[in-house]
């Protein structure tokens, strides 16, 4: 055997008697090798004074131990913590992570995807909406893997890491419903993704479930940004009379709610009482202080890359992902922050 510089990761193999696989796995110290395979691979290694070179090593087991993540919106903050959940666990199994945002446009979310197949990634974290689902099918055609985060595909086989939307709304407009008001808005997300639809369902669901009259003129569609909050809050203000509290889809849009309220002489919560959702870092720091649901976004970030990787290495282990191969879909809890926006003296 050819010794240093020219001997590749496949002579190790051979001399250990195990798959490339393996060797790359003693390499980057994954846990689940036994030890006395590991001593032997080791040993081989030591013994044949081997450096490993990453770019052949990656070309040998057809691996670059990189991944996608491809998220919406890289200005709500609310995504950078979950970047970092991914990007942390991705690190602690010695993967890279390529990361790209699309500003929620459904032509980037197919360029985005194609420029990442390009770059060979290992496998893709994706957050797309709901008229891209023909992109997951073109993915499980390729048996590439995926895990979607935060916003599910109905129908796609491929795994998702995100919150009960639809509960997690219920119990804001609940919350709001116990503290004694009743006529309660809602400004919607994006419907045409899931987070956005499902928010709507569980402010519709409370609304019946108390017995209250669901009024189409009560909802007020927005897309998720701080501009939205702030134009359904004038259209708010239009119609005349102000309800008592407002459930916005998520931070960003309660906040742009806030301004538009500071603009107008409108006193949060004096006049009006509101309730956001994400628990982003910013919440606490806008006055009055945002009441929210809080979601585990540090957390749904490691997890989704934690399944990625469980993902792609059974492809590697296998040569192929089949549909048994794929798990069930991960929900976290979200848990309700009460703060100034709905606390009246």
């Amino acid at each position: 055997m050819t010794e240093g510089n020219n001997i590749t990761i496949k002579d190790i193999a051979e001399k250990s008697g195990v798959s490339v696989t393996t060797v790359s796995r003693v390499l980057n110290d994954k846990p689940d090798v036994k030890d006395a395979t590991r001593a032997k691979v080791l040993k081989v290694i030591k013994e044949s004074n081997y450096r490993p070179n990453g770019m052949a090593r990656s070309l040998v087991i057809n691996q670059t131990y990189s991944i996608g993540l491809i998220i919406p919106d890289i200005n709500n903050p609310y995504f950078p913590e979950v970047a970092r959940g991914v990007e942390d666990q991705a690190q602690d199994s010695s993967y890279s992570v390529i990361f790209s945002s699309t500003d929620n446009k459904l032509k980037r979310e197919k360029e985005v995807i194609d420029l990442m197949l390009q770059k060979s990634v290992d496998g893709l974290i994706v957050s797309l909406s709901l008229a891209n689902k023909d992109i997951l099918k073109r993915l499980e055609d390729k048996k590439i893997p995926v895990v979607q985060l935060d916003r599910k595909i109905p129908d796609s086989r491929y795994p998702a890491v995100m919150v009960d939307n639809k509960k997690s709304a219920y119990k804001a407009v609940q919350f709001l419903i116990d503290e004694g008001y009743k006529r309660i808005a809602h400004i919607t997300g994006d419907l045409q993704t899931v987070p956005g639809r499902e928010r709507k369902n569980g402010y519709r669901k409370a609304i019946l479930a108390n017995n209250f009259s669901f009024n189409q003129d009560m909802i007020f569609e927005g897309d998720f940004s701080k501009r939205a909050g702030y134009d359904a809050l004038k259209k708010i203000t239009e119609k005349g009379s102000l309800p008592e509290a407002i459930f916005a889809a998520n931070d960003m849009m309660a906040i742009g709610v806030l301004e538009a309220c500071r603009q107008k002489g409108i006193k949060v919560p004096e006049d009006i009482v509101l309730v956001g959702h994400d628990n982003i870092s910013i919440s606490n720091l806008v006055y009055p202080a945002l009441t929210t649901m809080a979601q585990p976004k540090y957390k749904l970030g490691r997890k989704a890359s934690e399944l990625l990787i469980e993902l792609i290495e059974i492809k590697q282990e296998k040569g192929s992902l089949d549909r048994d191969n794929l798990f069930n879909d991960q929900i976290l809890e979200t848990q309700l922050v009460k703060r100034g926006s709905t606390s009246r003296v």
